[in-house]
């Protein structure tokens, strides 16, 4: 009788654990990804903590409420191989497990950064039993002979050596983490070398050596679609469908570089396999970007994800999902365009403290995640927080629209001075009025005839796409979203939307010196008008549900 008992305990057992739904990343049929966490659309709003920010429990005690009081939903924070596994084969759980039950009690998801084989194309992490060991886990060569600090990528015993202890720590991931706390990885940090290539005897022999075919193929079926930059590299060498790395694509610069780039996805796809093999989170990797058009392989990490040779990635790393940019450079628009792609979802892991950023890489790129670094810097950063906050209330409205044509991201770069959208039976012309302030936010038409706009300093006119008609607003409710239920907190109409016939978009007024109800003359505009601009106040953004018509 016992014996029967047991056996259906493990049978439940079993299939409770064959219908685990641990996050996954999907694709829409609507083309968008989707990530969806405790059986719902989630969207990572999101921030990265210092390096060592994560490394002991007495130094984060301190940062959980600074987190919290920033209204992110998600941290990202590092574990590092050298502090994981100390002696070769022993692991260290204290700091992953502290990390997981603080961020679940916190009401937090977390992100694992694996600080292993490289960060920041270093090898400053890995355990002092392989810092020493030079032998087994040989270094970078240059091309003078002298060996560097960072271990090869062409060195098999390191990328054994790192599967083996990311699976042990995913491992360990699934045994304490029963509530998804941990929805997401990203092995290793920002690779590649500073350097044409890697000059040691292993990475010379396979530069004499054959592409591979897996490569080869990649090229060949998605040749329509391959970056620029390694198609015309590609063709110039005739196109060859075999050959080695020099026949195919030359004893050029961007040869060494696509030899660096496969050699590191493959490193990096082990990895990610090995931990996949345990629990099977959702992967991506990091990168350093590009920081000029015209920088050869070197000055940026040579072999590094950057968006030139993402080709070759995808091609060598199934297993890791996203491709994801750090980006401080001030043309974001630019960047996000690059890596938004239809293999590969846009994540932004490192960034700046910019709420403009924010509105713009959700509503316009279908983002799935966006976070700055040093985010514990951010605490008390009012607009920033009120951003997150905003944002956290549209997130089922920012994830249900994505991939739709229905919702579009707004933010003024440079000396632009307004955008146009087109949706179904409508147009909306936005024109940013202040140049001196930041203009930001987005715009989801949720039906036929009613919009969402959220966001600050900029004006948005509705205008019929039918010629023969003429669009305009009917109602403007300004108001906020608490726990996914709208909260109308203003009828506007009059001097607030120049009788509807656009909507102002300044924002809404906290902080010490002003409040959502304080408000002072703007007589700026030839229609009088307010504007909720307390002298001490800090502007942030505003959400407004918008029914329009025409006639």
């Amino acid at each position: 009788m016992k014996k029967a008992i047991s056996f259906i305990v493990l049978c439940c057992l079993a299939a409770f654990t064959a219908g685990a739904q641990y996050p996954t990343l999907t694709r829409t049929a609507d083309g968008a990804y989707r990530l969806t966490v405790d059986n719902e659309p989630f969207l990572m709003i999101a921030g990265e903590l210092h390096n060592s920010t994560s490394s002991t429990k007495v130094y984060m005690d301190a940062i959980w409420p600074r987190l919290k009081s920033l209204n992110l939903n998600t941290v990202l924070a590092a574990v590092s191989w050298e502090q994981f596994e100390p002696e070769e084969g022993v692991y260290d759980y204290e700091m992953l497990d502290y990390l997981i039950s603080e961020a679940r009690a916190n009401g937090l998801k977390l992100c694992i950064l694996w600080f292993g084989t490289w960060k920041n194309g270093e090898s400053s992490y890995v355990p002092m039993w392989m810092k020493r060991d030079t032998r087994r886990f040989f270094r970078v060569k240059t091309a003078e002979g002298a060996e560097v600090e960072t271990i090869s990528p062409f060195c098999e015993a390191a990328r054994a050596a790192d599967a083996r202890a990311f699976a042990a720590l995913m491992a360990r991931i699934r045994e304490v983490d029963k509530d998804q706390t941990v929805i997401m990885m990203q092995p290793e940090n920002e690779v590649g070398i500073f350097a044409d290539m890697d000059y040691n005897d292993v990475a010379l022999q396979t530069f004499e050596g054959e592409v591979p075919e897996r490569l080869m193929k990649y090229l060949a079926d998605n040749k329509k679609n391959l970056k620029e930059e390694v198609l015309s590299v590609w063709e110039a060498n005739g196109g060859k469908r075999r050959g080695t790395w020099k026949e195919v694509f030359g004893d050029t610069p961007e040869a060494r570089e696509f030899l660096m780039a496969w050699t590191y996805a493959v490193y990096m796809n082990s990895v990610a396999e090995a931990g996949k093999a345990e629990l099977p989170l959702p992967m991506f990797v990091n990168c350093w970007i590009m920081q000029a058009p015209g920088d050869l392989p070197g000055v940026y990490p040579n072999g590094g994800p950057v968006s030139r040779v993402m080709d070759i990635w995808k091609a060598a790393g199934p297993s890791i999902d996203v491709v994801a940019p750090d980006i401080y450079l001030p043309d974001f628009k630019s960047i996000v365009r690059e890596y938004h792609r239809a293999d590969n979802p846009l994540l932004v892991p490192e960034s700046t403290v910019d709420p403009g950023r924010v509105f713009y890489a959700f509503a316009e790129h279908d983002a799935i995640c966006y976070s700055p670094f040093a985010i514990e810097d951010a605490a008390g950063n009012l607009q920033f927080s009120a951003a997150y906050e905003t944002l956290g209330g549209l997130m089922p409205y920012i994830a249900g629209h994505a991939g739709t044509g229905r919702m579009r991201g707004i933010m003024r770069y440079g000396d632009e001075e307004g955008e146009t959208f087109t949706f179904d039976g409508y147009s909306v012309e936005i024109t940013y009025e202040n140049p001196d302030r930041p203009a930001y936010g987005l715009v989801i038409q949720t039906s036929d005839d009613e919009f969402l706009f959220a966001g600050i300093n900029y004006l948005a006119t509705v205008v019929s796409t039918d010629t023969r008609r003429t669009g305009y607003i009917g109602q403007v409710w300004e108001g906020r979203f608490d726990d996914g239920r709208w909260m109308p907190t203003r009828l506007l109409n009059g001097d607030e939307t120049r009788h509807h016939a656009a909507l102002r978009v300044r924002g809404i007024a906290v902080g010490s010196g002003g409040s959502a109800g304080s408000f002072e003359a703007d007589n700026s505009q030839e229609v009088f008008e307010y504007s909720p601009l307390g002298r001490d106040a800090v502007m942030v953004p505003g959400i407004y549900k918008v029914t329009v018509y025409t006639r």
